[in-house]
């Protein structure tokens, strides 16, 4: 095993996926762009730059043309495929790309602004400033940003350090189409004599129709001085709000007819270092009547309306559930399961062209194996298509232990019964969740090596598209080939994990499946024994890299799980051996101040909640204790969360927000929720309501970080098939589906566009379609929404 222990959080990441070579995923890129037009013969094509017409004032279809917004270059943002690399930046009211590594096509490199709408018969002039710091030529292209990238006008010229005016005209000859991006491209053999870094700066950028009338670019509403969970409130759990004035100040509770029902005064907090306000806090928790349409007034500033009843998240805990059915792969979804028309699709990956399908995958070429695997089913695992059994794990084992903790600890099974969901097993006399939950299982046993072969028993790390696609991609419209990826070791302890786990669930429901997992997951434990240190490496182009190289925590879950179903003291004997035998927390080494208890990449603790709630043969002490450090983690968190202005049990680490953020402080309120069961101590009921105040609104961003819930939800994911936004063909996502959240790194360029840098963790985020480090979503981070607005749902009724 690998004893080197903890790398540094910033390369062992909790992230769906560091995407770092991801940048090649962005929302339409050249990996998989089809051979580019003939380039023209060289020198300008256009008019010449004297002759330039005067700009149209008011009919310029580009939105900050003279970027003097700050460091905001939006809606401009740049552009990075195959091995191109480089930075944007505003300086001196110019936009300008540092291009450090060229790459090998004219488009590995390129700035743009995209979602224009060309007209037919139309007449555009075209004008800008450039200039770059090592002569290049520059290749515009005004034309569609996805397939079959068909260019309505294009110009190929020669750049130096001197600036110069370029212009030129078109007229629209094909239909109207608003899918059009102004691109230039400056890298590959456009740069053939410059060497890395170079720099191209743009100013004054135009597109002039006579018959458009520029409207003003949509902004953000502003956020209001009061904030509050936009869903709402129990009646008598506790309700805090968060107040943008640091002063003691008056406030008052109205009810639907905007009648006073309560008043208090604020409790000053003072600066928040997560999100750089200023703030008090109202605590209305002794008001406990039920109603709807309450709202907050702090002199003249009013809160969103909320709702205080218990049932306020009756209906979520099973929208966040339909997430997975939303992202089954090899079946379609359809109605009446899908919940719209709109998102009823055909199914993905089943060898119908166009796709490849998932029905024969091989494996990856130059990988010493020589066999497919049918791994049709399972979930797609975020925005892409790709699926990954390292996240699987994780995911299906948040599903079940809500299922078992319910079974022994809580009063809500019958909520997730047969019949409960809306999906097509619900007729079968089997639980809906669990139904659910062997999706993805069945998904996971297809993907491990076959006996007869070498490392037999092992498995398949994940299973991706060749190159990354890109939006407005229907799992059905994917074009790519798809491989498997070699065995790991860390992929290959999640079957064993979560196949021992599901075995003795299903044993009373199903006895082939359960011994079919059963099977599976002690082979798998052989296997991993045999190679204890077969590591993912760190490859992520067209899929996740989801690289883990300390497995020490995996091989103690899948020995916890594994003897609590099978009762083997060689299980035993293995985890009560375990440096993480009874841990419950987590902490980051390189980022003081990340506080967390699970990741798809730190397993250690779920073991020890499966052996702390789940009956076992260890001893009743060794139990308690387990019990006792889950407390303790509990009380960290809910600590944290009284040491922050938006009360959320999540602190702000050195390095800042990490990606997936929201995950985090809903995985801390799971611990929360479970200390609760162990303990009866309100403190933590309470502590986990803080948390989902957090996810729904009451932020220093005013957000709701789940589609379909608030004032102000979530609305643009990150995801090829939910993406309205980018191409109106598509539906946006149905409700229930939880963004990653705050992300202080700011990998894409879009954000990076945002003038982020330098802002505080908590204000770094946008609710984009191409924000793919702050808005994606992911199996991982929706299954703890499903865990904790159950919770929330079972114990919220109950409070009195």
């Amino acid at each position: 095993m690998n004893q080197l222990g903890r790398p540094s959080f910033g390369f062992r990441s909790p992230l769906p996926r560091l995407r770092s070579a991801l940048l090649a995923s962005l929302a339409l890129l050249g990996a998989c762009r089809s051979a580019p037009p003939p380039l023209p013969p060289g020198g300008v094509i256009g008019t010449a730059p004297e002759k330039a017409p005067a700009p149209l004032v008011g009919h310029n279809l580009l939105f900050n043309d003279d970027f003097s917004e700050g460091t905001r270059s939006l809606p401009w943002t740049a552009s990075y495929s195959g091995t191109g690399a480089g930075r944007s930046f505003i300086d001196k009211g110019e936009l300008c790309l540092e291009v450090t590594n060229k790459g090998s096509n004219r488009w590995d490199a390129h700035l743009r602004q995209q979602h224009l709408l060309l007209q037919k018969g139309h007449k555009y002039s075209v004008q800008f400033k450039m200039h770059s710091s090592q002569p290049i030529r520059t290749y515009l292209k005004i034309g569609q940003a996805g397939p079959p990238y068909h260019e309505f006008w294009k110009m190929l010229f020669n750049v130096d350090k001197k600036t110069e005016v370029y212009a030129g005209t078109f007229t629209m000859a094909s239909d109207d189409d608003p899918t059009v991006e102004m691109a230039f491209h400056v890298a590959g053999q456009l740069a053939k004599t410059a060497t890395p870094p170079y720099t191209v700066c743009i100013d004054d950028a135009r597109i002039d129709d006579p018959q458009f009338a520029q409207k003003p670019e949509e902004r953000a509403v502003a956020i209001p001085n009061v904030l509050v969970n936009q869903v709402g409130y129990f009646p008598h759990l506790t309700k805090i709000a968060t107040v943008k004035n640091p002063n003691a100040v008056p406030w008052q509770l109205l009810d639907a007819n905007k009648q006073v029902v309560a008043s208090g005064t604020t409790v000053p907090f003072g600066p928040d270092q997560a999100s750089g306000d200023k703030v008090s806090i109202i605590d209305f928790s002794n008001y406990t009547k039920e109603g709807k349409g309450f709202s907050l007034r702090v002199g003249n500033d009013t809160s969103h309306s909320f709702d205080i009843r218990d049932d306020i998240y009756g209906k979520l805990k099973y929208d966040s559930l339909a997430f997975f059915y939303q992202q089954r792969s090899g079946i379609p979804i359809e109605m009446p399961y899908a919940g719209g028309p709109s998102w009823v699709r055909p199914a993905g990956h089943i060898g119908v062209a166009p796709n490849h399908g998932d029905n024969a995958v091989p494996c990856l070429p130059a990988t010493d194996c020589h066999y497919t695997l049918d791994v049709t089913g399972g979930w797609y695992d975020a925005g892409d298509h790709g699926k990954y059994v390292v996240n699987a794990g994780i995911s299906v084992w948040t599903l079940l232990d809500w299922w078992e903790r319910t079974k022994y600890l809580g009063s809500s099974a019958a909520e997730f019964g047969d019949g409960k969901m809306n999906i097509p097993e619900n007729n079968n006399k089997v639980p809906d969740l669990l139904d659910e939950a062997r999706w993805e299982l069945e998904f996971e046993l297809k993907m491990q090596v076959p006996e007869g072969n070498k490392l037999a028993g092992m498995v398949h790390h994940k299973v991706h598209d060749i190159k990354w696609t890109q939006l407005s991609t229907g799992p059905h419209e994917d074009t790519m080939e798809r491989y498997l990826y070699p065995p790991s070791t860390a992929a290959t302890l999640n079957v064993a994990a979560n196949g021992a786990q599901a075995a003795r669930i299903w044993s009373s429901i199903d006895k082939e499946f359960s011994k079919k997992c059963l099977e599976a997951a002690e082979r798998a434990w052989t296997a991993a024994q045999a190679n204890p240190e077969i590591y993912a490496p760190n490859q992520s182009d067209g899929g996740g890299a989801y690289d883990d190289k300390n497995v020490v925590d995996d091989f103690y879950w899948a020995a916890s799980e594994l003897y609590i179903t099978t009762s083997k003291q060689v299980y035993k004997d293995f985890l009560t051996k375990s440096k993480y035998f009874k841990e419950a927390r987590a902490d980051w080494e390189g980022n003081a101040g990340m506080h967390t208890s699970m990741t798809w990449a730190d397993t250690q603790v779920l073991g020890s909640i499966s052996l702390a709630v789940v009956p076992n043969g260890l001893a009743k002490h060794d139990v308690a204790e387990i019990r006792k450090n889950v407390i303790a983690a509990a009380d960290l968190y809910l600590g944290l969360a009284m040491k922050e202005g938006y009360r959320l049990p999540f602190s702000t680490p050195a390095q800042g927000y990490p990606w997936g953020s929201t995950s985090f402080v809903l995985t801390n309120a799971l611990i929360m929720g479970l200390a609760y069961d162990f303990s009866h101590e309100s403190k933590y009921l309470n502590g986990v309501a803080l948390g989902m105040d957090y996810i729904l609104g009451r932020n220093g961003l005013d957000q709701s970080f789940v589609t379909g819930y608030g004032s102000r939800p979530l609305m643009n994911p990150y995801h090829r098939f939910w993406c309205h936004q980018a191409n109106p063909k598509y539906p946006s996502p149905p409700p229930g589906v939880m963004s990653g959240g705050s992300n202080s790194e700011l990998q894409d360029p879009y954000v990076q566009g945002a003038g982020l840098k330098g802002q505080p963790p908590m204000k770094c985020f946008m609710d984009n379609g191409e924000a793919w480090s702050t808005n994606e979503v992911t199996i991982n981070w929706n299954a703890p929404l499903v865990w904790v607005s159950a919770f929330l749902d079972e114990q919220g009724r109950k409070a009195k």
